[in-house]
């Protein structure tokens, strides 16, 4: 029963900005008048979410927290209330209702999308790749977590494209750092964040520009052997990229040849798998 109280203050807290109890007794007054089930409530805040009245959904929620705390439709109406603050572009507020719900509710079934939510909320946040990738960052971590930890959930499929998306991000972004330094004539430096793309990265867009870049970098310093392993597994990953046709120029008087014996196959280059990028898509789910 105390469990159940508190949970109540810390959803009326978040609603309504405020815990006072006297606000609560008037509150309960106010929707004494109230004939609507609990279920019945639930319908109708969802029926002014479709109609964009987001502030209404809100009361009959909050009149579902109040009238019914021991419903499960005021846990559920939790998250709810957290999916219409993110309609409102309150992320801050969402991430709180979201995360006060796994604090309160750890066993709840609807705990998936609850860490969805949270996930969100730093998701839609996401600059372009030649700005900080600090909420990048968090939404994969998220994200990740959610897929390890729920696999197989409605959620899956959404996640692993915005997964997808977020990991060209970073990858892009690692790979404008790594320009900015070999324009620089700091190849070194370069070469760290051109690592880090082909090893943590080799499934983004950016992996064909970064193997052309180790070429480059490394017939530079006169490592020949290694620029050629890098033009070689450009060549049989994207035999028909402009990033090879690059390369194949930068190193032809060591006599690359696609498909021929040599030293192509010498090295046995590594399969990279690039999968199919979809559009940017910020439009979340919702709860039944």
């Amino acid at each position: 029963m105390h469990k159940l109280i508190l949970s109540f203050l810390v959803i009326f807290f978040i609603s309504c900005s405020s815990n006072d109890t006297t606000d609560i007794a008037l509150d309960q007054n106010l929707y004494e008048g109230n004939k609507l089930e609990d279920y019945e409530l639930f319908e109708k805040s969802n029926a002014f979410i479709s109609s964009n009245e987001l502030d209404l959904a809100l009361k009959e929620l909050d009149k579902i927290d109040v009238l019914f705390p021991s419903s499960s439709y005021a846990n559920k109406g939790m998250l709810l209330s957290a999916y219409i603050y993110f309609l409102k572009k309150d992320y801050e507020k969402t991430r709180a209702i979201a995360q006060n719900f796994k604090k309160y509710y750890p066993g709840n079934k609807n705990i998936v999308y609850a860490n969805y939510l949270d996930a969100m909320t730093y998701y839609v946040l996401i600059k372009k790749p030649d700005y900080s990738q600090k909420n990048a960052y968090k939404a994969l971590d998220k994200f990740n977590f959610l897929i390890n930890a729920y696999p197989n959930s409605r959620y899956e499929i959404d996640i692993i494209t915005r997964l997808k998306i977020l990991d060209n991000n970073i990858a892009e972004n690692k790979l404008t750092t790594a320009k900015f330094y070999y324009d620089k004539n700091n190849y070194y430096g370069s070469l760290i964040y051109l690592k880090d793309i082909f090893q943590n990265h080799n499934s983004s867009l950016s992996i064909q520009e970064t193997l052309y870049y180790l070429t480059k970098i490394y017939k530079y310093i006169d490592e020949i052997d290694i620029a050629k392993e890098y033009a070689a597994i450009l060549a049989y990953n994207f035999p028909n990229s402009i990033w090879y046709e690059k390369s194949y120029n930068l190193i032809n008087d060591i006599e690359i040849q696609k498909n021929k014996k040599g030293w192509f196959n010498k090295f046995n280059p590594i399969k990279l798998f690039i999968n199919d990028q979809n559009e940017e898509n910020s439009e979340i789910q919702k709860i039944d």
